[in-house]
C-alpha cells in the first residue's frame, strides 16, 4: 500500500473517530432498539415535561430549575433532582411563607404534618431528589427557598 492511501485511511478513521468522540453518538446502535440518549442540561430540548419512571423530573442547575412550567395531572410525581454543586430546597410559592400551595406553610416543617408539604423542609445536597405527589388542581408556582430568585411553575389539571 501506498503512503498516501495509508495517510489517507489514518485521517478518514481519525475525522469519524472524532465525530463520534465530540457527539455522544455510538458508532453502533444497541441490539435491544432502546436508546440510551438522554437530554444535557443546555441543550435544545424543548419546553416540555420529562418523564422518568418516577414521573416527571425538574432538574436544578447553577442557572435554575428547568424545565418550567411543566403541566401534570392530579396524583402525578414531580421530583426535583438537584444537578447543582450547592443545596436546593424546593418549596410553594411564596418565600418566605411556603403557603399557596393548599396546606403548606414553613411553620409544618419539622412536625407530624410535613409529609404532605409542598416544601422540601430542607436543604437538597447535589446529586440528591426530592418528590412531591400534587394532589391539587391549579397553577403552583415555586422556589428555591436558599436561593429565591430561582422559581418555576408547576400546571396541575
Amino acid at each position: 500500500m501506498s503512503r498516501n492511501a495509508s495517510v489517507t485511511i489514518l485521517v478518514a478513521i481519525l475525522i469519524v473517530g472524532g465525530y463520534f468522540l465530540l457527539t455522544g453518538e455510538k458508532a453502533i446502535a444497541p441490539s435491544d432498539g432502546v436508546s440510551n440518549t438522554m437530554p444535557v442540561l443546555g441543550s435544545d430540548v424543548p419546553e416540555a415535561v420529562v418523564e422518568e419512571a418516577t414521573g416527571t423530573v425538574i432538574t436544578y442547575s447553577a442557572s435554575g430549575y428547568s424545565p418550567t412550567p411543566v403541566t401534570i395531572k392530579v396524583g402525578d410525581t414531580v421530583t426535583f433532582k438537584n444537578e447543582s454543586a450547592i443545596d436546593m430546597w424546593p418549596a410553594s410559592a411564596m418565600h418566605p411563607t411556603h403557603t399557596v400551595y393548599p396546606g403548606s406553610d414553613i411553620k409544618k416543617c419539622g412536625t407530624a404534618g410535613e409529609k404532605g408539604l409542598f416544601d422540601a423542609c430542607r436543604g437538597i445536597k447535589p446529586l440528591d431528589s426530592w418528590s412531591f405527589i400534587f394532589t391539587e388542581r391549579g397553577s403552583w408556582n415555586y422556589h428555591d427557598h436558599l436561593t429565591s430568585k430561582y422559581f418555576g411553575k408547576i400546571i396541575v389539571e
